[in-house]
This record gives C-alpha cells, structure tokens and sequence, in this order.
C-alpha cells in the first residue's frame, strides 16, 4: 500500500481507521473521503491529511481522486446501516451495490485492491447459530444484509473474472468510542447504555 483512499471516512470504522493508517502509512498519502450530506468531517481529520468530498455513487468523480491520488487501495465502508437501511430500502441498495459496483470498476481500471466489510448481518434466521461455518445458508431477512451477501459476491466475481484483489471481513456489530452512532441496530445498545448511566 502506498496511497490509500477510505471511503464512507466519517463512520464508526472510517474516522478511526484514516487516524491509524495516517499514522502508519504517512499523512500524504491516506485520503478521507466523506460525504457531508451524510455526516460532518472530523476537523482533526481534516487537518492531518488530504480529504476528499466524494457521492459513492458518481463513478466520474471517483475515478478522478483516484487517479489524481494515485490510490493502489480503496477501503469502501460507505454503506446504510440496518435500522436506517429498512427506512429506506432503495437507497440502501444504491449505496452498498452501486456504489461497490463503481468502487470495482475504478479498482479494476486502475488496479486497485478493495477492502468492502461485510457483517453478521449476512446471515438469516435459517443459518446454523453454532459454529457457523463460512459458507453455509444465508438468506438475510434485511436489506442491509441482503445487500452484504450480495456484496459478497459481487467481489468475488471482481477477483474470479477480473483478477481485482477484493477483501472482506465479516464483522460482528460495532461500537465506536469517538463516532456518533449512524443508524445501526448496535447502536440501540449505545442508548439503552446512556439511558441507564444517566438515569
């Protein structure tokens, strides 16, 4: 890695990861890029590096920073969490499938890696509960989910067909300790735990 672009920077993954590759890769050349309809850039952030303004969904735009960054890896944590997800299923499904269809064929163009997370959300009520294994029944009962084990695959046919080095983690729900919660059904979690300091 030598240049890398975060996307979906401003979420419970995105500003923490841009402050530690920051540090790990150098200032110059970890690019945050937010999308201020969506949620405020950290200043912190704003200060310590090159940040972007980027609509996951214009690919024109997307391939511009890329190229005018001369990203090699491309973090794309843009996504519509769960509980907001369901509000507005449509809009889910064009932020986490179109726009990683955009992230893919600008990675494949430039020949980038991609890092997409995917999440437990990707499993449904007639996945085993007990030692789950990788690959087994996922039928999620959530756009969220379903758009991740979608996603899921989408990559997967990037790296068969195109030879796209596209990763991903499955990961559980996640809390942040310096970003507000953005709409996940983990946050629920966060209010109850306030709720009862506070009360």
């Amino acid at each position: 890695m030598r240049n890398v672009l975060i996307i979906g920077s401003t979420g419970q993954i995105g500003t923490e990861l841009t402050a530690a590759l920051r540090e790990h890769l150098g200032k110059s050349g970890t690019v945050y890029a937010g999308y201020t309809k969506c949620r405020s850039v950290p200043e912190y952030l704003q200060k310590t590096g090159p940040s972007v303004e980027i609509d996951i969904l214009d690919r024109d735009a997307l391939e511009k920073i890329v190229e005018t960054y001369q990203i090699d890896t491309i973090y794309n944590l843009a996504a519509v969490l769960s509980a907001t997800a369901e509000k507005d299923p449509v809009n889910a499904w064009h932020v986490g499938i179109d726009g990683l269809l955009n992230v893919l064929e600008v990675a494949r163009k430039y020949n980038c890696a991609v890092f997409t997370p995917s999440s437990i959300g990707a499993f449904g009520p007639s996945s085993p509960k007990v030692n789950t294994p990788q690959d087994c029944v996922m039928r999620p009962t959530t756009i969220y989910g379903v758009s991740k084990v979608t996603g899921e695959l989408l990559s997967d046919y990037y790296f068969k067909r195109f030879g796209v080095d596209t990763r991903s983690v499955r990961f559980p729900g996640l809390i942040s300790y310096t970003t507000p919660p953005g709409g996940g059904t983990t946050d629920y979690a966060v209010d109850i735990f306030y709720s009862a300091v506070e009360g």
